[in-house]
């Protein structure tokens, strides 16, 4: 199903975007899988090929006597240099993550087991709540996705989910729940994002495929997204395979835009933005399949 990922923004642009649908099962309380990640903020040969993930459970923290104490965990990059969606990071910190039956990780709905299917959720128009993670969960009681390029202290808000979104290497992931908020209301990660290894002048650029799949059918057009900071100049380096992807060359829009992409061939591509800054040069890609 074809689904450009902008429709999302606000709340449910924030849930976690994955491709598939994936079985919901509950995973038992402390879930972490010790041999994945560590303890802390990324450290070390990690320090900028890994990125930093932030579980805080916020109203969830007590709720029904469980305690859930804010997880701050590094989750490294086994093959540094490749680009890893914030739903791998997740995964490669070794945090256990659950979808919906209906869309699979296409919508984060429990994170270590949180908010778990029998604990009471009080929302304001449904003080007895329970999530079955059947559907998208709901505006009042849901993860909200963040991220921080690790050279600033603040968290942005994501506007789009976590596949659509591919880390920034020495960055933040971000998840907080968010109970009884609005749009402007929900609850940063109480975790101050800075990573001491990145420089403040390094550049960062990010590019997404606008689609909840990142699949289309041959004929139809998608959208590429990126954003960059502390770059001087954004550009579209290069799609592969070099034919059939559609038209992705040249200078871009500085510091993020987006660009229509009409495919003219089958198969997969795999598109990359280059940005540069006193810093150096860094790259981003994302992959789409026509079929």
């Amino acid at each position: 199903m074809r689904r450009i990922s902008t429709l999302f923004a606000g709340l449910a642009s924030a849930l976690g975007l994955a491709a598939g649908l994936a079985v919901v099962g509950s995973a038992p309380a402390s879930a972490i899988d010790p041999t994945k990640g560590y303890a802390g903020i990324c450290t070390g040969a990690d320090s900028l090929s890994g990125v930093t993930v932030v579980i805080d459970f916020n109203d969830l923290d007590g709720n029904g006597g469980t305690a859930a104490p804010t997880i701050t965990r590094c989750s490294p990059n086994a093959s540094p240099g490749t680009q890893r969606t914030g739903i791998k990071a997740l995964q490669d910190a070794g945090i256990a993550v659950a979808g919906t039956a209906q869309w699979g990780l296409g919508f984060v709905c429990r994170l270590e087991n949180r908010p778990s299917s029998t604990e009471t959720i009080p929302r304001t128009s449904n003080p007895t709540y329970k999530e079955a993670c059947a559907f998208t969960p709901p505006a009042e009681a849901y993860w909200s996705y963040w991220h921080a390029n690790g050279s600033g202290s603040t968290w942005t808000y994501s506007s789009y989910g976590a596949l659509n979104r591919n880390v920034v290497p020495g960055g933040f992931e971000g998840w907080s729940f968010s109970l009884n908020k609005t749009a402007s209301t929900n609850p940063a990660p109480d975790v101050t994002p800075t990573n001491p290894a990145v420089g403040a002048s390094n550049p960062t650029v990010s590019l997404s495929v606008d689609d909840l799949d990142r699949k289309i059918n041959l004929g139809q057009s998608t959208t590429l997204t990126w954003t960059s900071t502390n770059a001087t100049a954004v550009t579209a380096f290069a799609v592969s395979p070099t034919t059939g992807g559609g038209t992705w060359t040249g200078a871009l829009a500085n510091p993020g835009g987006t660009q229509s992409i009409t495919p003219t061939a089958k198969g997969t591509y795999t598109y990359t933005v280059k940005a540069t800054g006193t810093g150096g040069s860094v790259y981003s890609t994302a992959t789409l399949t026509v079929q």
